[in-house]
């Protein structure tokens, strides 16, 4: 009588083993590789929203200001190179007559306190945008790489009334890739 053997020799254990353990890192490979795909592509969506988010909040308030007024308070004021990473500006506001608009009976805009101004500071050591009023600090973006305040006095090429935001936002992925976005407006002030 022959005796059936049962069971796998060392031989086809080692090659069954072989063939699971590379299956297995291609598996591994492929879901680390859309892993950081996925994070990569959600950390810039995450750094470009943040960074058009705080340029449209500032263009939105500084289409308020003025750039040419003629009486007080100063106008809208951007500090020279290489310091442009601020600004200084007034909002106006229902301050002499209580007709709750922002002009006078006689078609002048009204203006607060001009020891109150605003500000928008970039602040390198915490990498926030902020903004600064009468010393309440709103922080307007966090993970800033740069940002930079533009007028006529440092960029010729705007007119009188045109101020230029740029602002960069960089954060690192868990994968330590390194996610870039930068946003950029040219706002009017009013005039």
């Amino acid at each position: 009588m022959t005796r059936r053997r049962s069971g796998f020799t060392l031989v086809e254990t080692m090659v069954a083993g072989t063939i699971f353990l590379s299956m297995s890192l291609i598996a591994t490979l492929w879901l680390t590789g859309v892993s950081d795909v996925w994070w990569t592509t959600n950390t810039q969506s995450h750094v470009r929203q943040q960074a058009h988010q705080a340029v449209a909040r500032m263009a939105d308030e500084l289409r308020l200001a003025t750039r040419t007024a003629a009486a007080s308070p100063p106008n809208l004021a951007v500090p020279a190179v290489p310091n442009n990473t601020s600004m200084t500006f007034y909002l106006p506001a229902d301050t002499n007559d209580a007709n709750t608009t922002i002009v006078d009976a006689i078609g002048e805009i009204e203006w607060p306190n001009p020891a109150v101004p605003i500000q928008y500071v970039y602040v390198p050591a915490s990498r926030q945008v902020q903004r600064v009023q009468g010393g309440q600090i709103t922080i307007l973006a966090t993970d800033v790489q740069a940002a930079r305040f533009d007028d006529v006095t440092t960029d010729p090429t705007l007119s009188l009334d045109e101020v230029r935001i740029s602002l960069t936002v960089q954060r690192v992925t868990p994968q330590q890739r390194t996610v870039t976005a930068t946003s950029t407006e040219i706002i009017r002030a009013r005039n």
